[in-house]
């Protein structure tokens, strides 16, 4: 007969083999819950071509060997039931589901962040896109007021998860939405709480090192932030030419003790902040002074060299113009009760002393002069005070 032999195809639909099963991919209801990944074995089916459509819409496949996996998402699925249908070379696989069901895209949002904000903090939530299909997150943030934008940061934090940051500055309503590919994420737009945040108005500052310190020294000051709200503090330290080395030590009950470290004299601009605020009396005027040098100290005058009684002038200069901070001491040691020692300067910034002891005895006196506690160049000096001009001829040529 005309055509023949017959070369007919021959498919065994009923033997197309789901790897796992159905019972995995379908609800109580015996529906197929999406998305879901299916990979067929069609090895011992015969010829043919492996089809999958959900409501009418052919679903792509991918083809290793026998094996056949379609990826079946809700990407363009309203939420709700859809028809499914699976064929091999046009004929229909028996015993499998007729429906699919789809909840959108399933986005899960968590985090604080969703529905409270600390003005001044960085508000965190996430954004799980893991069970959803295909698409990207887009986040916008706006007052509800005044519909001001906020910026918000996304970053990637693992596999189809990403983390959303903002930070709000002004208490009130705002509103959140996400979107998933382009569309609304459910429950969006969400109402966001920003709370009044740190008031720096109410940080209390104490200390000498608030005003003055040497270098080479720790100064030192105290910070009370308790009634100031949450919020960060900052401290940060600028002298003449560099910049000094601050350091807060949390005392863990919202108070703190703030170490500066000096790498030269002159004024410092002390900058103390709390929540990007300025506290009270910030920026501090802070001078600094010079580490001490005993040997920039200058002691000149008839005190300190060799005299007569009658006419003995016991007056003396120490100028420490150059010598740092540091304390003056003198100390004068000669006949008990002798002498009583004096010192003054015209003013308190005045770097020269005029020291006087006023000897009322001859004999032998020393004059100790330190600085910072520390001797002084020439210190100890060595007087002799005699009655005749001839004894103190007689003393100083035998020298």
């Amino acid at each position: 007969l005309p055509g023949s032999p017959f070369r007919p195809t021959v498919v065994d639909p009923a033997a197309v083999r789901l790897i796992g099963g159905w019972n995995q991919y379908l609800d109580d209801s015996g529906r197929i819950k999406l998305p879901a990944k299916l990979v067929f074995d069609t090895s011992s089916a015969g010829p043919g071509t492996l089809e999958c459509k959900v409501g009418g819409r052919r679903i792509s496949s991918e083809k290793v060997g026998n094996r056949v996996k379609f990826e079946v998402s809700s990407e363009g699925l309203n939420a709700g039931e859809h028809d499914f249908e699976m064929r091999l070379a046009n004929f229909v696989l028996p015993d499998t589901p007729k429906t699919v069901v789809s909840l959108g895209d399933q986005v899960i949002l968590t985090g604080r962040g969703l529905a409270q904000a600390q003005c001044g903090e960085p508000a965190i939530f996430n954004i799980d896109g893991s069970k959803a299909g295909p698409g990207n997150p887009e986040v916008t943030l706006h007052a509800a007021d005044t519909n001001l934008p906020i910026p918000v940061m996304i970053s990637l934090a693992g596999e189809k998860i990403w983390r959303a940051t903002y930070t709000v500055n002004v208490p009130g309503n705002y509103m959140l939405a996400v979107l998933w590919a382009g569309r609304p994420v459910k429950g969006c737009p969400l109402m966001v709480e920003a709370k009044g945040g740190a008031d720096a108005s109410k940080v209390l500052c104490s200390g000498e090192g608030l005003r003055q310190g040497v270098v080479g020294r720790e100064i030192r000051s105290w910070i009370d932030t308790r009634r100031a709200g949450p919020g960060e503090l900052t401290a940060h330290c600028t002298g003449p030419r560099k910049v000094a080395y601050c350091e807060l030590y949390d005392h863990g009950d919202a108070t703190f003790t703030l170490n500066v470290k000096p790498q030269e004299p002159g004024r410092h601009a002390l900058t103390i902040k709390y929540a990007g605020q300025h506290v009270p009396g910030s920026p501090f005027t802070l001078r600094v002074a010079g580490a001490p040098d005993a040997s920039k100290v200058r002691v000149y005058g008839p005190g300190v060299e060799h005299g007569v009684l009658a006419t003995f002038q016991s007056r003396f200069i120490c100028d420490t113009r150059g010598a740092g901070a540091g304390q003056l001491t003198v100390r004068v040691r000669g006949p008990k009760g002798a002498f009583r020692v004096e010192m003054q300067r015209e003013s308190q910034k005045d770097r020269t002393i005029l020291c006087k002891y006023d000897p009322t005895e001859p004999g032998d006196y020393r004059v100790e002069v330190k600085w910072a506690g520390e001797l002084v160049p020439g210190s100890p000096f060595h007087v002799m005070i005699f009655d005749t001009q001839e004894e103190l001829r007689r003393y100083i040529n035998s020298l």
